[in-house]
């Protein structure tokens, strides 16, 4: 799966020139926690966040007015607060590198851009979580199987032919490598009459069944 297929294409933008009070209203408005900062050809500028605008504003402790630190902030330009270096992903890049780079840089969110450095979406946490969700099919009734193996080639083929010998669909399947030799392997497959048989079987073939859950579909 690619960030052109998870990313919102219909992003909601700042101008350099606006206001920090137009901003924080946008923010607060659209229920954001950050906003791009674009020129008149859609060329990413900058970034501006639910953290700048803090930053920007009068403290709690502060003796100004309501009025007084709007005016304030209407005063200030965005151009003035905003992070002039801005992480981008692009369109074809594939979720995990997002994944990777919104955990790296411990941000919420990341512009979408094409060669040109014009804005063409933008892809979050939460775009990021729901496709996990939808990748590892669970909304779907399903039978979670954790395997302790040797990390070896063949190994996935072996299982994955149990299970097609028996009639078992897979819905997922995810390894993880442990570093001593050995990787877990987790599957979910959907269930049938035969599917708590399936543990049986690999055991037999000489994998450790760590964990079995059934599962119901999550909405």
């Amino acid at each position: 799966m690619l960030v052109k297929d998870i990313m919102t294409s219909d992003v909601v933008t700042v101008g350099e020139d606006q206001s920090m009070l137009e901003a924080r209203e946008i923010l607060r408005g659209k229920n954001l926690v950050s906003l791009p900062v674009t020129d008149d050809l859609k060329r990413i500028r900058g970034i501006i966040t639910v953290d700048d605008i803090g930053k920007a504003s009068p403290s709690d402790s502060s003796t100004l007015s309501r009025y007084e630190a709007n005016y304030l902030l209407g005063r200030l330009k965005v151009k003035d607060v905003m992070r002039r270096t801005v992480v981008t992903v692009d369109a074809d890049d594939t979720i995990e590198f997002v994944a990777y780079k919104l955990y790296k840089y411990r941000v919420n969110a990341l512009p979408v851009v094409n060669s040109e450095n014009r804005l063409c979406g933008i892809v979050s946490r939460s775009d990021i979580f729901r496709s996990i969700v939808e990748m590892m099919g669970m909304n779907r009734n399903c039978l979670r199987i954790t395997i302790e193996a040797p990390d070896k080639v063949g190994v996935v083929a072996e299982i994955s032919n149990i299970m097609k010998d028996d009639g078992i669909n897979i819905i997922s399947l995810v390894t993880k490598q442990n570093g001593d030799g050995t990787a877990e392997v987790t599957i979910r497959a959907a269930l049938n009459n035969n599917g708590m048989d399936i543990i049986e079987q690999i055991r037999e073939a000489g994998y450790v069944v760590s964990d079995v859950m059934t599962l119901d579909g999550i909405e």
